[in-house]
Formats: C-alpha cells, sequence, structure tokens
C-alpha cells in the first residue's frame, strides 16, 4: 500500500499531467476546495517522512529547491510496494583475518564512545577498509547501516564482499525497494546518502575528503554533509573514513578522531622516489627522466599520470621562443587532437601555426598534453603504449605501460609502478585546496601499488623536491600537509575559518546586490574575471542570507562550500 507522505504522484496541470510528491497532509487549501482537481495517479513510494524534512534542510543549506532533493531520494523506477525485510543476524558475519594495524583501528572506532557523535577513522592508503564495514555492520545488528562509496563502481565491489560475507545487502539505485524494507546494508556512491533507511543504526562515509562527494550541478550539495545531518537528526553514529582527513571534517564539532599508530600508518603509504628535475634546462627537458627509461622497458605494469588532454597545451618558436598567445584575448594556444592549426583554450580562435612575432613555422612543446607524451614515451619504451583518458576505451590487456589523466587511476586495478610526469602542475593549480589535492593523486596511487611492505612504488617528477605535500607522502604522516593548510585557509578566509558562496551568471550581480542589502556584513569579492565570492562568519548567516534572496529572472549559479576557487 502507497503510504501518504512521500508518494509519487500526478496530476493534470494546464492540461498536462506533472509529477509530484506528497508533502503534507490535512493542509488547508488556498483556493476554493470546489476549484481543487483529484490526483489524477499515484505513481510510486517515494522518500520517508526523515527524507521530506531533509530535502528541505538542503534546500536551505545550498540554495536549492527541495524537489531537487526529493528526486535524488526517490526510486528510478515505480514501487508499489515493498519486499519482506531479513534483518541481518550479527551471528552469521564470519570473523575473517584481519592484520594487527587494521584491527587495532576497528577496535578503536568501535570503542565505548562509538554511539556518542562522529567519528573520523584516518586509514592508510592501502589499508582495506572492509574489516571496518563489517565490524559496524555487526555491531549495529538488525539496524540499517548506509554506506556511501566514492563510486557505483566501488560500491558495487563492495556490495558483493558484502553477500559474500553473510549480509543482506541492498545496491543503490537499483534496488531502492530493498533498502526501503529495511534491516540491510545500503551501498552506493553519492546518492546513496539519500537513501531510505528506516530503524538506521549507523552512516559510513568512505574516502570523505574526495571530491566526488560533492554534486556537480546546482544546489552543490556534498554527500558528507548529507550523512553528518542525517546521523545528527536520527542520533545515531556517523562514521567517515579517510587518510588524508580533509580540514572541514577535522572542524566539525566534537568529532572524535582516530588515528593509526605512527609505524602503522608509514607502513601503508607507498615507496615514493622524488626525482628532481630542478637542475635540467627545460629546453632540453624530455618528458621522462632518464632514470625511468630502464622502468619502461622492463615487464613492469606502468602507469604515468598526466592531467592534460590532447596533443600540445602550450607551444613555443624555436627560432625566438616567444610563447604562441592568441592575438585576440592573448591567451595560451594549444593543438589538439587530430588538430593542424593552433586553438586559443580561451577563446576557441584558431590560426596556422606560425610565430606571432617573427612568423617561424618551427614551434617546440612546452606543455605537451597526454597524446603527445604517449608519442615520445612510446619511442623511448621500445613498446606499445596505451593512453587513457575520462572519455578513451580501454587499451588491450596486452599494454604493460600506460600513460593518461587522472581516470587512469581509477580505472586501473593494479601496477607495479606509478609515475607522475608533472606533479608540479599538481601543486602549483591556482586553487586553495591543491595541496590536499595532490595528496589525493598520491592517494590513488598507493591503493594501485600498496604499501612499503609490497613490490610497487611511486615516482614523482618536480621540481619541487621540498614540498610539503611530498615530504608528508614519503614520511606517511598527512597531517604535516593539513596543519598548515589551516593557517594558509584562515588567512585567505576559505572554508572552514569562513563560509563561501561562488556566483556567476547573467543573474550573479542581482543576487550579489540583494545579499548586500540585505546583509552588510558579508564580505563580496570579485567578479574579476571569475565569480562573485560571498564571505561570512558561518554557514548560519551566509544560508540565512540567500535564503532570502528571490532568485533573479536570468540563469544564475549559486554554489555554497566551491571547491575549486
Amino acid at each position: 500500500e502507497l503510504h501518504e507522505l512521500g508518494t509519487i504522484v500526478r496530476f493534470s496541470l494546464s492540461g498536462r499531467r506533472v509529477g509530484g510528491w506528497i508533502v503534507g497532509v490535512d493542509v488547508e487549501p488556498a483556493t476554493e476546495s470546489a476549484k481543487l482537481k483529484p490526483l489524477a495517479k499515484l505513481s510510486s513510494l517515494g522518500p520517508t517522512k526523515e527524507l521530506l524534512s531533509l530535502a528541505k534542510w538542503a534546500s536551505w543549506r545550498w540554495w536549492g529547491r527541495p524537489a531537487h532533493f526529493l528526486r535524488t531520494a526517490s526510486p528510478d523506477h515505480a514501487v508499489r510496494g515493498l519486499p519482506p525485510a531479513r534483518p541481518l543476524d550479527p551471528a552469521l558475519l564470519p570473523v575473517s583475518p584481519v592484520s594487527n594495524d587494521m584491527s587495532e583501528l576497528v577496535a578503536d572506532t568501535l570503542g565505548p564512545a562509538f554511539a556518542a557523535g562522529p567519528v573520523l577513522v584516518r586509514i592508510p592508503p592501502s589499508f582495506d577498509v572492509f574489516p571496518l564495514l563489517v565490524e559496524v555492520a555487526r555491531t549495529v545488528g538488525p539496524k540499517g547501516l548506509l554506506v556511501v562509496a566514492t563510486s557505483i563502481t566501488s560500491a558495487a565491489h563492495l556490495a558483493r564482499r558484502l553477500r559474500r560475507a553473510g549480509a543482506p545487502v541492498a545496491l543503490m539505485p537499483a534496488e531502492w525497494a530493498r533498502a526501503a524494507a529495511g534491516g540491510c546494508v545500503v551501498v552506493g556512491a553519492r546518492s546513496a546518502a539519500w537513501a531510505p533507511i528506516p530503524d538506521a543504526g549507523a552512516i559510513v562515509v568512505l574516502d570523505e575528503h574526495d571530491e566526488v562527494h560533492k554534486q556537480e550541478q546546482t544546489p552543490a550539495w556534498n554527500a558528507r554533509d548529507v550523512a553528518l545531518e542525517r546521523g545528527r537528526r536520527l542520533g545515531i553514529p556517523v562514521v567517515l573514513t579517510s587518510p588524508i582527513p580533509s580540514i572541514e571534517a577535522l572542524s566539525i564539532p566534537g568529532i572524535r578522531v582516530v588515528e593509526p599508530s605512527r609505524a602503522a600508518e608509514r607502513r601503508g603509504w607507498p615507496r615514493i622516489d622524488v626525482i628532481d628535475r630542478a637542475e635540467e634546462d627545460p629546453g632540453r627537458q624530455g618528458i621522462i627522466s632518464e632514470r625511468l627509461v630502464t622502468l619502461l622497458r622492463s615487464d613492469d605494469r606502468v602507469i604515468l599520470v598526466l592531467n592534460r588532454v590532447g596533443r600540445a597545451k602550450l607551444l613555443a618558436c624555436v627560432a625566438c621562443g616567444a610563447l604562441c598567445r592568441c592575438e585576440h584575448c592573448r591567451g595560451a594556444m594549444g593543438m589538439p587532437v587530430e588538430a593542424t592549426v593552433l586553438v586559443c583554450r580561451r577563446c576557441a580562435r584558431e590560426r596556422p601555426p606560425l610565430c606571432e612575432s617573427c612568423g617561424a613555422g618551427r614551434l617546440k612543446n612546452v606543455r605537451v598534453g597526454v597524446t603527445r607524451a604517449r608519442e615520445e614515451i612510446e619511442a623511448l619504451a621500445l613498446r606499445p603504449v596505451g593512453e587513457m583518458t575520462a572519455t578513451s576505451p580501454d587499451p588491450h590487456e596486452s599494454v604493460r605501460v600506460i600513460v593518461g589523466t587522472e581516470a587512469v587511476l581509477h580505472r586501473v586495478g593494479a601496477a607495479d609502478a606509478v609515475v607522475f610526469l608533472d606533479f608540479d602542475s599538481e601543486l602549483l593549480a591556482p586553487r586553495y585546496r591543491a595541496a590536499e589535492e595532490a595528496m589525493h593523486l598520491l592517494v590513488l596511487a598507493a591503493r594501485l601499488t600498496g604499501g612499503k611492505g609490497d613490490d610497487g612504488r611511486v615516482f614523482v617528477q618536480t621540481r619541487q623536491p621540498d614540498h610539503p605535500v611530498l615530504h608528508a607522502a614519503l614520511l606517511g604522516d598527512p597531517m604535516r600537509v593539513l596543519e598548515g593548510q589551516v593557517a594558509l585557509r584562515e588567512l585567505l578566509g576559505f572554508p572552514p575559518s569562513k563560509a563561501v558562496a561562488a556566483i556567476s551568471g547573467p543573474g550573479a550581480a542581482e543576487v550579489v546586490e540583494a545579499v548586500r542589502s540585505l546583509e552588510p556584513t558579508v564580505g563580496i569579492d570579485g567578479p574579476h574575471g571569475g565569480p562573485y565570492l560571498l564571505r561570512a562568519p558561518n554557514q548560519a548567516v551566509l544560508c540565512g542570507v540567500l535564503a532570502k534572496v528571490e532568485r533573479p529572472a536570468e540563469r544564475v549559479r549559486v554554489e555554497v562550500d566551491p571547491l575549486r576557487i
């Protein structure tokens, strides 16, 4: 039988049928009762009463409409009934052998203070988080457990392992009805933060620092923050795991941090070789150091990472050394894959591959892309080299050397060595979270090569061998970077020291003027070629003033807590 609150319905409006949700009953109508029309159809079960209330909060928190969040919380197909619940029997979960390092972390996490509030567990990158999930499921028993993973692929992998361990599992979003029936482990990616979990016992968010937990489209909500709010409202523990905890998570009031021993954490980070290229001539420097040629010609599976697609991202004249820049907007000009002309990366104008300053036709790559890098590495390796980006197909299994963007770290299962060809582009990225994003790439590499006790290695080519990120990774101590970033964020006025919103689009100026008139204490920067930035003392002030602003007629994008500014 369909529930009343949250039920998905269809009704006639201006001669057409539209969908919606029942969000209230016994409500006094705003028009005469005789003019009210009956519902055309009860379509499906939908969000629970708890999720209806949570959607209202999220619309305030991220300046969205409740309908956006209710769509995320709804099944992707019609559900008119629920299967019988089969609650987990903790006695059926096997006790699998776990390393001493991981068993200590699990014991500290599930100690006497487990139900007292949110917990942040710092799990080294090469450690397996699965034993922690099994023990949390055993602890909550027949109650529901929600696990938010970083991708659909990783969620499906965890679901298979949990089923083999004897736990009833609902994989979101396909098994929404099974999740709504209760008594199981609900596993999914970002949208699973809105999964139905009746009689919930705990929530686990894996790799809470990962940017994938934040929705790209507006309202740009964050699965970690949704999980924390659900846990607070339900009075259940929320476990956040991460090898490099975000500064936002560390600043959560009352959060309990569980750390491994120093020896265990060092073992969980990979063996890292830093290749210092500071003394090499940039004009004569190849894409790869001579030290790595032997590695490329070995039988090892080698992954090379370069976060630049295309053939050439920046070119210079061989004769006079001038950079190839657009004569219209002065932006850098590159050469995309299979192109025979220069293309401006800013305004997309084209011109023949000639130097603007002296007219010479010989150009050299100053900053190559993945495609050109693959050609050069293939010549050095004397063997076929695969190329992998977010949109490219997987190379053949026989290919032992692969060069690609960050996508290669997500799509390859294991490797003997990972090489970062230009790590300085990550360390010097013009973003306030650049150091944390660079650490995240090293975490992904560690999960492919293993920890210090394994045979895998990570090679980093850089001109900044003394950078704090590299020191932290070499020592297996991520807090060395995070502690410095806290002070930097406070100095620059970025989260969590300030609440920030980025506003862009044709209607941005109208929204900014409304904020300025409503709350003079909110600082406003920009736009200076980018979005307006609003800075407030805390989230209550920022979200409160945005909630009072009427949406303009023109398009506007409001991103609360932007990650890339």
